[in-house]
């Protein structure tokens, strides 16, 4: 008899191309005039994080990722302001003059290649490095632990919770469930 084992980086890339395929399947019916705007309920403003806040939120922290990991965070540049526009904490605004946030193609195409990215490297991981326990005092070492416990959270948890507020989102636009 044969037993096939997993990876842990088998098992954090096949979760994050899962959760990321669930993003794309959210993008369906999402208009370059809606992605950055607030939805209207009875004449008032809904303030929730809309699909361009949510995207570009997630599309900058494969670069973190990859530089706690001590791999090579230059394969991922995060476009001028992304930073800024995108961070934990940072709010997310109701852009209807199209002047706040990069476009559509862009935020989407900076998510596409930062994911592409942060796989083809974790996937580069054994399971001793995945599993090594963090040392020092910064915010990631109580909170996951190790790499693996890191990536989990940052690119699934993180992810799905963001993305129940991006199909929230989608019903109040009118989009329904994707």
């Amino acid at each position: 008899m044969t037993t096939a084992t997993t990876s842990m980086a088998q098992t954090i890339t096949r979760t994050l191309t899962r959760t990321k395929d669930l993003a794309d399947s959210l993008l369906n019916g999402i208009t370059a005039e809606q992605f950055a705007r607030f939805p209207v309920a009875d004449g008032k403003a809904i303030n929730t994080n809309h699909a361009a806040f949510v995207f570009g939120h997630l599309s900058i922290y494969p670069k973190m990722i990859l530089g706690i990991l001590g791999l090579d965070a230059s394969a991922i540049e995060n476009p001028a302001k992304f930073d800024e526009l995108f961070m934990h904490g940072v709010d997310c605004q109701d852009d209807s003059n199209g002047d706040i946030y990069a476009s559509m193609d862009e935020i989407i195409a900076h998510f596409n290649s930062a994911h592409e990215t942060v796989i083809k490297a974790i996937q580069g991981l054994d399971d001793d490095a995945l599993n090594a326990q963090f040392t020092g005092d910064d915010w990631y070492v109580e909170m996951a632990g190790t790499p693996a416990a890191l990536c989990i959270f940052m690119l699934h948890d993180h992810y799905m919770f963001h993305l129940g507020q991006l199909s929230a989102w989608r019903r109040c636009m009118g989009l329904g469930s994707a």
